[in-house]
């Protein structure tokens, strides 16, 4: 992505911009240094961690994510410096990306990043990336916006795929080199040179897999000390089925990066997914024993494969049993369960059902959602915005923001008990339970787009007043937090 001032002032917004990027390009581990106590605000990124399969903040709130995939220039590596044609086209990343996407309700972005573009050539890592890198989470941090750091694969390179791997850690190497357009990916996914790339990895053929380290270590040591990183996703989609039906292979692999994170980063949560198989199925194996440390999340996919859903109550009934298999799978895990992708063309007619009751189990089973994706001119043309050939811009689809952007409570004091939006009658209904040390208030989003004017907030039946911030669409609330349970509705 999935994509004039006078010189005094030019000159204050330049030494901001490289005093930035220098604070966020900085390697150090501070992770146990005291936090200094700031002003909270509707853009506020504290710490974040997976505590009893939930997420909570430093300041005792549990958050509920609703987030947004990106493909991004620069960071979504389909191009060869070889003259070869690139596979698509991506989309720029502007602050006004960062902007809209917390206007439209988005906390979290999740970002495919390439190890093709960290580490081009073995033991070499490219500034120029991780400069784009930091451009990226700069912006997105300013805005109020989470970043999701995802190695991101799809058909495990762009030399034999979609995007992922370097050339060089294609193992065993490929006997053909593929190149743009990309009009064939369904084939490449399961080519003979696509699935031997991931057996040898998995199986870590000449250490290939061992041969990954230096990139995760380079990443992770790079952003150990920034709140704004939600956490650190090692790939995007595995697939071992093929070769390793257990998935003990994958498991493998989890345990083997973990070490090499703690030693940098004792902070961050580890963002683990199933098998890609899982995408298209309705549950994944559980493990017998949790993983090896508590702060995770477990981050499986969701896109129905020959399912015979098409109104809101078979695809209820169908989304229930996955959401309560996907649940069973992250507390087996030890986890919380967060959505990593899902999604549907938000034009298609039959889609309204699907995403409402989508929407409703993640609330209904306590799973975050993060949807495919922000924008996109290629392939199936998913994306929130559609990109208009007429007038060579993007443009919101109306029925994105009206089936995506809906009000929700994006932190509430102590434990989430209950979540509701009702479309029909536009009420937001949400319960949680305080201990009383919390050091923040219930964070809303309130879009205009659902409320005539400024809405009613009743706290355990009382009216409230509050201000909505009109860049972002939030609301803090500021109101004194006792032990015990509260009933918010907003209409």
């Amino acid at each position: 992505m999935k994509v004039s001032l006078n010189s005094l002032l030019r000159a204050c917004l330049v030494s901001a911009f490289v005093l930035g990027i220098s604070a966020c390009s900085d390697t150090s581990n501070n992770n146990d240094n005291g936090s200094v106590e700031e002003e909270i605000t509707v853009r506020s990124l504290p710490w974040v961690s997976a505590q009893d399969f939930r997420l909570v903040d430093d300041l005792g709130r549990e958050i509920s994510v609703r987030g947004i995939n990106a493909r991004i220039e620069g960071l979504f590596d389909v191009t060869f410096d070889d003259g070869r044609t690139a596979l698509e086209p991506i989309p720029e990343f502007t602050r006004e990306d960062a902007q809209a996407m917390v206007y439209q309700g988005f906390n979290v972005l999740r970002l495919p990043i390439n190890w093709s573009g960290m580490e081009p050539h073995e033991g070499q890592f490219s500034q120029a990336y991780f400069e784009k890198l930091d451009e990226v989470i700069q912006l997105s941090r300013e805005a109020g916006l989470y970043v999701l750091l995802d190695f991101h694969q799809d058909a495990w390179s762009k030399e034999i795929g979609e995007d992922g791997a370097p050339l060089w850690a294609i193992v065993p190497p490929p006997e053909e080199l593929l190149e743009g357009p990309l009009e064939d990916l369904g084939e490449r996914r399961f080519s003979a040179q696509v699935l031997a790339a991931f057996q040898g990895f998995f199986e870590n053929t000449e250490g290939i897999q061992d041969r990954f380290l230096p990139v995760w270590k380079h990443l992770i040591g790079r952003y150990a000390a920034h709140p704004e990183v939600i956490g650190f996703e090692p790939m995007n989609e595995p697939f071992v089925s093929h070769f390793d039906p257990s998935q003990q292979s994958l498991y493998d692999f989890y345990y083997k990066l973990l070490p090499a994170m703690r030693e940098l980063d004792n902070r961050h949560m580890l963002w683990m997914e199933p098998g890609v198989i899982r995408n298209y199925g309705i549950s994944a194996p559980l493990l017998a024993e949790p993983f090896p440390d508590s702060n995770i999340v477990y981050c499986p996919h969701i896109y129905p494969l020959g399912i015979d859903a098409t109104s809101y109550e078979d695809w209820q009934t169908w989304l229930a049993t996955n959401f309560s298999n996907m649940r069973k799978e992250a507390n087996s895990w030890g986890g919380a369960l967060v959505l990593g992708e899902w999604g549907t063309h938000p034009d298609s007619p039959e889609s309204e059902p699907y995403i409402q009751a989508m929407q409703e189990a993640a609330d209904e089973f306590g799973s975050g959602q993060i949807l495919w994706l922000w924008k996109e001119d290629s392939q199936g043309s998913w994306g929130f915005y559609d990109f208009d050939t007429a007038s060579n811009s993007w443009v919101l689809r109306d029925s994105a923001a009206r089936l995506f952007s809906k009000p929700y409570a994006q932190a509430v004091p102590g434990k989430l008990l209950t979540h509701n939006f009702d479309p029909q009658t536009k009420v937001l209904e949400f319960s949680f339970e305080a201990t009383g040390n919390e050091r923040a208030g219930v964070l809303l989003y309130l879009p205009e787009l659902w409320f005539d004017g400024l809405p009613t907030i009743l706290v355990n039946g009382s009216t409230i007043g509050y201000e909505r911030d009109s860049s972002s669409q939030r609301a803090l609330l500021d109101f004194d937090i006792q032990p015990g349970t509260y009933s918010i509705e907003v209409y």
